[in-house]
């Protein structure tokens, strides 16, 4: 078996340059589909990234595509918002791709990401996309506390929903949203509290902070009682729903939500407990945004002031009211508006400062004094100043016919139109803005983006691409992509043959064939000797079961005397016909195996000979047959049974029990004495190479049939 493996490894090695020569073609012609030379691909697409990146270059990123994207945003009307932004989706869409070649380039030419800041141009193009790509908008209402948030948003509102008071009132982050759509016309949804989960409040209750007013001992009690508030409100997570039936008095509905309300939003102990209070209404301006009330940022509390600038940072735009009763801006308003325009990229062009409270000024004097410092302050911060309004949002939310609406509209009118009119060019001024505006701005930074940093970033590839020849420079002009291709894989047809094709499958070959005759090797004498034994046990059951009356028999026979019977003649025939008939079963035997080794083992490495390159299996076919096989089988065994049957044989026996002995000791001698004999015909010198390894092997088998081994043993005894 061993030398029949040999033999196809042999075989295999023989045809080397025969299978090479045979492959070359169907390499030429790109038909080997399992084998691909590494370079190929990454030319083409090297190629195709540096044609792309020039024709980004040479269109969406050149100086005249600029200027008319420029002309447009300077041109553009209101009543053209769609088509402002399909271009901006559009072009976002060829700046996102060209960051996935320029990526692709990084990796091919070891350049480091973090060094080229591609990564976090790609992470500001994909904020920018999902603004732009935003239904609904947040307006953030920031400022110091009593600055009259609350009061503007219920003017908004037109009527009082949020508290107001002379104390601190907004404890608690507040959204105001337009309603869901609900199909139960008898119920509406008004508002809901959601609650911080277990793990968000350990960690807001781990970084309570003592106020500047606080001893260490109070910040406990503080901490005592948020706790067992918190214990009451467990039964309500994830969120508490305030759900209205249908109510006829609009005031009772009112003064209903509010009460139930105002606990959560002015309650200090519910800072870290209560996550946001939403409330649903159909009475905000528009229905593309939505408003959300901080607590103010002057707020001792820490939390306060952290979620002040945490909603700037997520809102779209942001309203900073500003009290102008006081003209100059405090330390707290400076602090808060440098905190947003240090860590927010171009926060102060989603800006709008709103001056309260000029109303209560005593004279048009006076009031004239304060807007002019507040404005001139408001601008040298940074805000625009067409969107700087003064406003009186409390006058919004009077009963017309009340005398205190009329002596306020009496002041307003000595004032100006300004503070007038101011509230509803506010309103005005934040629809034009999220509607218009907005998305006017989202597509100016994305312009921005491309000239400033992508525009860059594409001619330094393309300029490193030609400095260190990544691909040839005559490449697209003198010759084809296809050409070059051919001309590389035809340079390169020796090294791939061999080591892509011809030494792995040949590799993988010799290992397997090295495990079963070695490292496997009892494995492998073990399932010769047990298919050789299954076998012939199966064949030889007819062959045992047969008797042979050989006294009747010799009665039977006609002799000139009957007192000297002799049954030698009979008993001579009858070992005969057994030794012609166990030939045969021994002959089917050795087919039958010769078959089993063919198949399991011959078959098997062929085919790992062909696995490796598929087309392989129409080059090579082993020039070792079955039939081949069969006849040096049928040979060996023979030569090693037929001495083995005619010694069993030759001593007259007439019990079953001898008979049966014979069989098994064939069964155990001959698959060993045969291997013995391949194994050693190098080896035999002195002429006697089958008697003197069925003497061995009689030895070895002392234990299993000590008569028999000694009777062989004796008979092939010098």
């Amino acid at each position: 078996m061993d030398r029949w493996l040999q033999q196809l490894l042999e075989e295999f090695i023989q045809q080397r340059d025969h299978f090479k020569h045979q492959l070359s073609d169907k390499w030429d012609k790109q038909e080997l589909t399992n084998i691909k030379y590494d370079n190929n691909e990454r030319i083409r697409k090297l190629l195709s990234t540096y044609r792309y990146l020039e024709k980004v270059r040479d269109t969406i990123l050149s100086q005249q595509s600029f200027d008319n994207l420029d002309n447009y945003i300077e041109k553009i009307h209101e009543d053209k918002i769609d088509e402002m932004k399909q271009r901006f989706q559009s072009l976002i869409e060829e700046y996102l791709k060209a960051i996935k070649y320029l990526e692709y380039l990084d990796k091919e030419m070891n350049i480091s990401t973090s060094d080229t800041h591609i990564s976090d141009l790609k992470f500001k193009l994909s904020s920018l996309k999902r603004l732009n790509d935003k239904s609904s908008h947040t307006i953030c209402i920031v400022g110091l506390e009593k600055a009259g948030k609350s009061t503007f948003i219920n003017a908004l509102l037109g009527f009082e929903l949020l508290p107001t008071a002379s104390e601190r009132c907004t404890q608690i982050r507040t959204v105001l949203k337009p309603p869901p759509p609900t199909d139960n016309n008898d119920r509406e949804l008004l508002a809901t509290v959601k609650f911080y989960d277990d793990q968000e409040f350990q960690i807001f209750f781990s970084q309570m902070t003592r106020k500047t007013d606080e001893s260490e001992h109070q910040l406990l009690q503080r901490k005592e009682d948020v706790s067992r508030a918190r214990s009451i409100l467990k039964s309500k997570f994830p969120e508490e729903q305030f759900r209205l039936t249908n109510i006829s008095d609009v005031d009772k509905q009112h003064r209903a939500i509010i009460r139930q309300l105002t606990e959560y939003i002015t309650g200090e102990v519910y800072v870290n407990i209560v996550k946001e209070v939403a409330i649903y209404t159909d009475k905000l301006p528009g229905r593309n945004y939505e408003l959300l009330d901080v607590p103010g940022f002057d707020s001792p509390i820490k939390e306060h002031r952290d979620a002040g600038i945490d909603a700037v940072k997520s809102a779209d735009a942001f309203l900073f009211l500003t009290n102008g009763q006081q003209p100059s801006l405090t330390e707290p308003q400076i602090s808060l508006l440098q905190e947003i325009q240090r860590n927010h990229f171009e926060a102060m062009s989603r800006a709008f400062a709103i001056i309260t409270k000029l109303d209560l000024c005593q004279t048009s004097a006076i009031y004239r004094d304060h807007l002019e410092k507040t404005s001139n302050e408001l601008i040298e911060k940074h805000f625009r100043p067409e969107r700087i309004y003064v406003a009186c949002p409390r006058i919004q939310i009077l009963d017309k016919n009340s005398e205190e609406y009329r002596v306020i509209e009496r002041k307003l009118r000595t004032f100006g139109d300004e503070i007038l009119h101011g509230f509803q060019q506010t309103k005005q001024g934040l629809n034009q803005f999220i509607e218009y505006e907005l998305p006017k701005t989202h597509l100016k930074q994305l312009i921005d983006m491309g000239k400033l940093r992508l525009t860059r970033f594409v001619i330094e590839r393309l300029d490193k691409m030609k400095e260190k020849q990544l691909i040839p420079s005559n490449l697209g002009s003198t010759i084809s992509i296809d050409d070059y291709i051919k001309q590389q894989n035809r340079e390169n047809w020796d090294q791939i043959y061999e080591k892509k094709i011809f030494q792995p499958a040949f590799e993988q070959a010799n290992c397997w064939h090295t495990t079963v005759i070695t490292k496997e090797r009892a494995n492998f004498i073990d399932d010769i000797k047990q298919k050789f034994r299954a076998t012939f046990l199966n064949l030889t059951v007819e062959f045992s079961q047969r008797t042979f009356p050989v006294e009747q028999r010799m009665f039977e026979r006609y002799t000139p005397s009957k007192l000297q019977m002799n049954a030698h003649p009979i008993d001579t025939e009858i070992r005969e016909r057994l030794c012609v008939d166990l030939e045969k079963i021994v002959d089917k035997t050795s087919d039958i195996l010769a078959e089993h080794l063919f198949h399991k083992y011959v078959c098997e490495l062929e085919t790992i000979l062909n696995t490796v390159c598929p087309q392989m299996k129409d080059l090579y076919r082993t020039k070792l047959t079955l039939d081949r096989c069969t006849y040096e089988i049928h040979a060996l065994v023979t030569r090693v049974s037929r001495p083995l049957i005619m010694t069993t044989l030759r001593y007259s026996y007439l019990d079953m029990s001898v008979k049966k002995d014979a069989i098994i000791e064939l069964i155990y001698l001959a698959p060993t004495v045969a291997f013995n004999i391949v194994n050693s015909m190098s080896n035999d010198s002195n002429g006697d190479l089958l008697g003197s390894q069925i003497r061995a092997t009689a030895e070895s088998l002392a234990d299993t049939n000590e008569m028999a081994t000694t009777i062989i043993t004796a008979l092939f005894r010098k």
